[in-house]
């Protein structure tokens, strides 16, 4: 069975480049995963991440690539 992810809220903060979202509000499992697939990304804000690191995670957990 497929873990559903939820939506977030996109959003821009003042000096970054590109929309971001607040994964903060996830469940455990899910942020510990989206940490692990974090590593070694670059990141403008220590709690918020690049929409398109959320879409790339959403869809390599869709793919199966990643198991949660």
């Amino acid at each position: 069975m497929k873990k559903i992810l939820p939506n977030l809220e996109e959003f821009i903060f003042n000096g970054s480049p590109y929309p971001l979202v607040d994964p903060s509000t996830l469940p455990i499992d899910i942020l510990e995963a989206l940490d692990k697939y974090m590593r070694g990304k670059t990141i403008s804000h220590p709690v918020y991440i690049y929409t398109q690191d959320w879409v790339g995670f959403c869809s390599a957990v869709e793919r199966g690539d990643i198991t949660i």
